[in-house]
């Protein structure tokens, strides 16, 4: 069942899902896609562990097309991003998008954003 334009839906857990939160130390992932006009939106979000004493969230969010294969689409709006932010992450934090000194920038995928979880302290 395709969902509506608009509507969040949860995307059952894959043997790719349990490599990737393996990876990333998230055991928690979960995996969200909505269907836009332009294509569909995936937030995939949790509390990381991977090289830290305590876990920090982490959201990334992309767009991509509705081809087949799916390709990269356009970089997600800042309401699609908010939505995202509020709907898949504590209200009590604070997240940032972070942009590193220009030797350790990495982009894996052109149309996807990340929010990462920051303490008070660092702003």
């Amino acid at each position: 069942m395709k969902p509506d334009l608009g509507e969040w839906i949860r995307v059952p857990r894959s043997k790719w899902d349990d490599f990737t939160a393996k990876a990333t130390g998230t055991p928690g992932l979960r995996i969200y896609q909505m269907n836009v006009g332009d294509g569909h939106l995936t937030v995939l979000v949790g509390a990381e562990t991977a090289e830290r004493d305590e876990p920090r969230w982490h959201l990334s969010i992309s767009h991509r097309t509705n081809e087949h294969p799916p390709k990269p689409g356009r970089y997600p709006t800042w309401d699609e991003i908010k939505d995202a932010r509020y709907r898949f992450m504590p209200a009590d934090i604070y997240v940032a998008q972070i942009l590193p000194p220009p030797d350790e920038f990495v982009s894996v995928h052109d149309t996807t954003f990340h929010l990462w979880e920051i303490s008070e302290e660092a702003l």
